[in-house]
């Protein structure tokens, strides 16, 4: 028999042990307490980690991404008990390992597995750093880096940008998950490699760096995209490492992170939407309009941004490396997605990455045959920049100045409704490929400049 410590308080709960089968029954309960007591009841003996794990495993199994402080209040609602944070971690740490594999042992699963997967999927890459120096017969785990084939094949069609970045893992042992992602035809997310390291350092993003130059793409002045992380930065400094040189790859700043570290150091919401302003102009004129009126409002922040190379953070000198890309957004989405893996052992991780991989490729893929069975012959996001760039045509003027060098003036009329107002004009020569608005060199689809003047002398603007 059990009663409840306070004397008042009628709770109890009788109890016989069945011959034979060892089953405890219960045979008389008298509830519910009375007493407040067990009202505020917190962190009880018999509540363990490896009991609330037990309790929250269907809750964990179900959205891998809940918060402690979520499940905190699943185990006050089913047990009506508080418990610390710190129990709900270690709970939720043991239901991962229950539904996913051990945190240990999924370390020495991780060679067996990519070993396994590189024969199932010929052409899968992957790079598993080691240090076998510890302990005589064994050896330590260091870092990981792995692609799989059919992004590698993808990427050749894409444009060449990647972006990089970072986040933390927040399973039983700590690290960092890098990505490189890319955009496919129709600027949705392209999933490209991944690597997880102890940390960010100069080191490891030269290592991942490195194998990206290796096992993915060898493109020449292929653009990354990344912040201004001291290890980034450093090995792009770094002249020893010939890869990372200008015409093999153009590093460039994502410009939301420059635009932060503004706000951060000077919090004015105006001068950091003028550095937006001034980093996303496709001509210099504008960009110098622009970066004057940056000075006025706060010469320090000028003086700041002019010690940053243009190239690394505007459009206007970017030479068309971007193609518009102008921050890691891409990966950074992603890094939301992968949340709920982040918190997995490394084994389960590599394994959900690929199904996520697999899940993306095959819903782009029957959208594509959809699209293509249509009779679609271009994808909706270059479609609709061409319609708009088509719409504004019908109101420009257009002048041949030379018929055997396909030389134009294009004049556009007044307008309000944008930036800068209309009433431009603008030499475009079609042999050369080049339109003084720079769009066409910056983000590769024909400026409404261009359209014009097929439209009028009816050149064939596919």
């Amino acid at each position: 028999m059990v009663s409840c410590e306070d004397d008042s308080c009628p709770w109890s709960v009788c109890a016989i042990c069945c011959k034979g089968d060892n089953v405890w029954k219960i045979t008389k309960c008298k509830v519910p307490h009375t007493c407040d007591k067990i009202q505020n009841a917190h962190d009880g003996r018999m509540i363990d980690s490896a009991f609330l794990a037990y309790v929250l495993e269907r809750y964990i199994r179900e959205d891998l991404a809940y918060k402690i402080k979520n499940l905190r209040h699943v185990a006050l609602a089913d047990l009506k008990h508080e418990v610390s944070h710190y129990k709900v971690w270690d709970a939720k740490q043991k239901a991962v390992a229950a539904i996913y594999g051990d945190f240990k042992e999924s370390y020495a699963e991780l060679p067996r597995f990519l070993a396994g997967f590189k024969d199932a999927s010929p052409g899968a890459k992957y790079k598993l750093v080691m240090d076998d120096n510890y302990e005589w017969g064994t050896c330590t785990f260091k870092s990981v880096f792995w692609v799989f084939r059919p992004c590698i094949l993808g990427f050749k069609h894409c444009r060449p940008v990647i972006s990089i970045d970072a986040t933390h893992l927040y399973g039983k042992y700590k690290g960092n998950l890098m990505i490189a992602m890319a955009t496919d035809a129709n600027n949705k997310i392209y999933l490209l490699a991944f690597a997880v390291v102890e940390s960010e350092s100069t080191e490891t993003w030269g290592w991942f760096l490195a194998c990206i130059r290796r096992y993915v793409t060898d493109h020449r002045h292929l653009c990354v995209i990344s912040n201004r992380h001291p290890g980034i930065q450093a090995i792009f400094r770094d002249t020893n490492r010939d890869f990372l040189q200008p015409l093999m790859i153009e590093h460039r700043y994502c410009l939301r992170h420059l635009c932060s570290n503004v706000n951060t150091r000077w919090k004015n919401e105006t001068l950091k939407n003028l550095v937006w302003r001034a980093a996303s102009a496709t001509q210099e004129r504008k960009f110098n309009a622009t970066f004057d009126l940056i000075e006025n409002v706060n010469r320090d922040a000028y003086q700041y941004l002019k010690d940053v190379s243009k190239e690394k953070w505007t459009l206007t000198f970017d030479k068309g490396y971007r193609y518009g890309a102008m921050t890691t957004n891409v990966s950074e989405c992603f890094n939301g997605v992968l949340k709920s893996a982040r918190s997995l052992p490394i084994t389960a991780m590599v394994k959900y990455t690929w199904f996520k991989l697999n899940s993306y490729f095959n819903d782009r893929r029957n959208k594509s045959i959809e699209q293509l069975n249509s009779g679609k012959k271009w994808c909706q996001y270059a479609l609709d920049i061409f319609m708009r760039n088509k719409a504004k045509a019908e109101h420009h003027r257009v002048t041949r100045l030379s018929a055997q060098a396909q030389s134009y003036q294009v004049d556009t009329p007044h307008n309000l409704g944008t930036t800068g107002h209309g009433d431009h004009t603008h030499g475009v020569n079609l042999l050369q490929r080049t339109c003084t608005c720079q769009k066409w060199k910056l983000y590769k689809i024909l400026c409404s400049h261009v359209i014009a003047i097929c439209i009028r002398y009816r050149h064939d603007v596919e």
